[in-house]
């Protein structure tokens, strides 16, 4: 019987020590879980995060492309204009007989004040 008693106190042993072994796999298993799901809690604000920034960031481009689009036009209105105002100083100074532009008149500087009011 002492033999038996042996193999049941192995036996028995052995069962715990299985037991304990599962039990700490167990709480490994639950640590590493928990630590995981931090990890993805983590990584889904931060997700969020990036997700606010590219919204604003695409709100700041469109507004910037409607600016580019705003400033082309300009560009082109001033453009246009200047061009018909030349086209309109060349035309006057066509105009001008030749006599008139080879008097002395036509040749002598003009007073400071009206060449900056010409210049605005």
């Amino acid at each position: 019987m002492s033999i038996g008693k042996g193999i049941s106190n192995s036996l028995t042993n052995f069962f715990l020590l299985c037991a304990i072994g599962v039990v700490i796999v167990i709480f490994g298993l639950c640590g590493w879980i928990y630590y995981q799901s931090n990890k993805i809690d983590d990584l889904n604000e931060e997700i969020t995060t990036h997700k606010q920034t590219i919204i604003t960031q695409s709100s700041t481009i469109k507004k910037l492309k409607a600016d580019v689009e705003y400033n082309k036009q300009l560009t082109f209105e001033l453009s246009k204009a200047e061009a018909e105002a030349r086209s309109k100083s060349n035309e006057i100074i066509k105009s001008i007989p030749k006599q008139i532009k080879e008097s002395e008149a036509f040749n002598t500087n003009a007073p400071d004040n009206i060449i900056n009011f010409l210049r605005e």
